[in-house]
């Protein structure tokens, strides 16, 4: 990887665009992944790596998010979600 490539990567990283926080704002679909997506703010993350329980962090990168590796709660509609019920807004 190139020296500009690696210092577009930092500087990504350092704007939080890879990265799912709390406060983020992200398209959600509920019914397990069935219903259409909403806008939904996250309150809180938790990676479980697929288990029940995991660790409740304040951000997460999002290439760790994805099926039931992180847990996300609302704050606007008191529900939660797996990894794979989410999208980032772009």
């Amino acid at each position: 990887m190139s020296q500009e490539l690696k210092e577009l990567k930092k500087d990504l990283e350092d704007l939080g665009i890879n990265t799912l926080k709390i406060g983020d704002i992200v398209w959600w679909k509920g019914g397990f992944g069935m219903d259409s997506p909403k806008k939904a703010t996250v309150d809180s993350i938790e990676i479980t790596g697929g288990g029940k329980y995991g660790e409740e962090v304040d951000a997460v990168d999002w290439k760790e998010v994805y099926g039931r590796n992180v847990v996300v709660g609302f704050s606007d509609n008191d529900r939660w979600a797996y990894a794979e019920q989410i999208k980032r807004i772009r």
